[in-house]
């Protein structure tokens, strides 16, 4: 072969990166990959601009020097300014009203209820939502222009819109995630988002930092209970200081274990999320050039599963086909069920390092809840959100995070719109609310606020929304009165469910609380976190499984504290009789901790060989007489078992990229 030239090189990062907005287009997720390496990066990202917008994307660009990722607001933000969509005709060249204009100019009269349609399709919300929609539907267009424009700059349009949180740390998450789905519903395939000069983070202070790091962190996890980005892949660009400087993205654990870990010589495959920017030896020969290849929509839950181990990451649904050792786990779980249903509550500790299962022992857990008719809420303690010792802040987010055990999973609020959407269900919702009113505990005045106003068999859509959404709480104080409704409206929904639903008592995950310790927070902080743990832990939740999950030095460290800290607490006198403190106190220093399985050489080899079953149904099957010697190899060398599925799905990925295209 020829020696290679940098162009070559541009096209492979193009043509493998191509291949991963594809996937992700019909997996319906994110992924995250950092392009690294000293020298002018503009023709690697001008191509994939190209690329991407002559694909069906939208690109949106920004730069960590200007607006860090301790920032999330301000970079997405800038990103909503910088949209570029394909084929904009005339009018204004990039940013979102660009993207509008385009979409009311190719639809016409149609434009207000197409946009309807589709948004509801994609699931677009929030705050994006109501000014896209005020801006559609405008003739003139120049208030809501103004509106928009002034959401985005992080400016407060409160006193010109009702209901509109403004564009903030707090709200930033969820902001990004609308804007992939607006993307999307406006008719894109999907969305690319460039961050240049990325090599900024390495040069903060050591808090905003670990800010930028953990907020990275839960951008790649992209977790959100089924609202976080979608179709949409994030590009980090930077110099050689991310892998080569102290305090490098190498360092940070979390990531190191994410991003990081693949990384490889040779030209880069599809979802690697380590690409060097140049080849380490331009004169070394390069193979051609593969050609991307379509993935059909009946694949798309196990193309997800292999995308996100690929990255490093657990599959956000539980798959049978990569289900091992979980016999004494089920046998746990049945027993908390089943403690649970007859002695109130339930709380359970699930040890494990980073890398170790401990979410793939979740998503069982959650298989399991779901098919026992048991809702389940997600509520991690997340830089973005700190709120965990504010139940009338994280309410919201409690709620958008679970899951409802229906004939097919979905959301709490989606339930909600199916009880309100016709007049039979909602006279139940009615008479519901009623039973509870009359029952006259802690939920009955949140019900009586449900109803206030409506027909004697009817609800008013308004004050529903309101009480059950819980958006009229985010902004208030953390007093002892707000944090009491806040608990009555979760106590409201499960009471709900179970007299509608005939649901059993709820399963919530409490999971990330590493995240209490990392630099920053305060032992105030910890403090108020632990003030709400006492509630949702202390047996204050009717027939709930508590489950906590944490690594071994967290859990230290929470036991270590849980004596003074607590004491502290219970001196408080704004302190809520559901904020059990003692019980959390007994609970955390007795609790006796599930442990991830720790899977022994023929459980890690069926795991193994059923992850490359997998890939292989996704890509196709290809030959690789060296498998087996392979996999021998993987096992003994993995540390973990994330570690030995990446191993594997990456492997899987090289064949089938390099060798295997031609049988796809």
């Amino acid at each position: 072969m020829p020696r290679s030239e940098p162009a070559e090189w541009v096209d492979h990062i193009v043509a493998s990166r191509l291949q991963t907005i594809g996937d992700v287009a019909v997996a319906r997720m994110g992924t995250v990959a950092v392009i690294a390496g000293d020298g002018d990066a503009t023709p690697v990202i001008d191509a994939l601009v190209d690329s991407a917008l002559a694909n069906g994307f939208v690109v949106t660009t920004a730069s960590l020097a200007e607006h860090g990722l301790q920032d999330l607001h301000a970079v997405v933000g800038a990103l909503a300014a910088s949209m570029r969509a394909p084929r904009v005709d005339g009018g204004r060249r990039n940013g979102t009203l660009a993207a509008l204009d385009a979409f009311v100019s190719v639809h016409g009269r149609n434009a207000e209820a197409l946009f309807e349609e589709a948004a509801e399709e994609e699931d677009v919300g929030g705050e994006l939502l109501s000014l896209a929609r005020q801006y559609i539907s405008s003739a003139a267009g120049t208030g809501p222009a103004r509106k928009l424009q002034t959401w985005l700059g992080g400016r407060d349009v409160a006193r010109e819109t009702d209901h509109l949180r403004p564009l903030s740390t707090r709200t930033a998450k969820r902001a990004l995630a609308d804007l992939t789905r607006l993307v999307r519903a406006l008719g894109h395939r999907g969305t690319r988002i460039v961050l240049r000069d990325a090599e900024a983070l390495v040069d903060l202070s050591p808090a905003r930092r670990d800010v930028a790091y953990t907020v990275l962190r839960e951008i790649v996890d992209n977790a959100d209970g089924g609202h976080g980005v979608v179709a949409c892949e994030t590009l980090l660009f930077g110099t050689g200081d991310l892998d080569r400087r102290v305090h490098s993205l190498f360092d940070h654990p979390a990531l190191a274990t994410r991003i990081v870990a693949d990384v490889s010589p040779g030209p880069p495959i599809p979802h690697q999320t380590w690409i060097a920017m140049w080849p380490d030896d331009p004169s070394a020969p390069l193979p051609s050039v593969p050609t991307p290849s379509e993935t059909g929509e009946r694949h798309a839950s196990k193309l997800a599963a292999l995308v996100r181990i690929t990255q490093g990451l657990p599959p956000l649904g539980a798959l049978a086909e990569l289900t091992v050792g979980m016999e004494e786990v089920d046998a746990r779980i049945a027993q908390l069920f089943e403690t649970a249903s007859h002695d109130g509550s339930v709380f359970a500790v699930l040890l494990g390092e980073y890398g170790t299962g401990k979410t793939h022992h979740l998503l069982h857990l959650e298989a399991r809840a779901l098919a026992e008719r048991r809702p389940v809420l997600r509520l991690a303690v997340e830089r973005l959100d700190e709120d965990l010792g504010n139940p009338q802040r994280h309410l919201r987010r409690l709620i958008e995070n679970a899951t409802f055990p229906g004939r097919r999973p979905m959301g709490f609020l989606d339930r909600l719109d199916e009880w309100l959407a016709k007049p039979a269900p909602r006279k139940r919702l009615r008479r519901a609310l009623d039973a509870v009113f009359e029952a006259r505990d802690e939920t009955a005045r949140p019900a009586a606020r449900a109803i206030a106003g409506a027909s004697e068999d009817d609800v008013d859509d308004d004050a529903v929304r309101e009480i059950f959404g819980a958006v009229d709480l985010f902004d208030k104080p953390g007093s002892a009165s707000y944090r009491k409704d806040a608990y009555a409206r979760l106590h409201l929904w499960l009471d709900i469910l179970e007299r509608l639903e005939d649901c059993a008592g709820p399963v919530l995950i409490l999971d990330e609380a590493e995240n209490l310790y990392r630099v920053g927070v305060s032992r105030a902080e910890r403090r108020t976190a632990l003030r709400s743990l006492a509630h949702y832990c202390g047996g204050a939740l009717p027939r709930a499984t508590v489950v906590l999950a944490v690594t071994p030095d967290t859990l230290e460290a929470l036991r270590e504290e849980a004596g003074a800290l607590l004491d502290e607490i219970e001196e408080q006198a704004t302190l809520l009789p559901s904020e059990d403190v003692a019980m959390l106190r007994r609970r955390l220093l007795k609790a006796r901790p599930i442990r991830v399985t720790k899977l022994g050489s023929s459980d890690l080899e069926k795991l193994a060989a059923q992850a490359r079953s997998l890939a292989r149904e996704v890509r196709g099957k290809h030959v690789d007489r060296g498998a087996g010697a392979f996999l021998e190899r993987a096992v003994e060398d993995s540390s973990t078992p994330r570690d030995l599925l990446r191993r594997v799905m990456l492997r899987e990925e090289r064949i089938a990229w390099f060798d295997g295209a031609g049988d796809r």
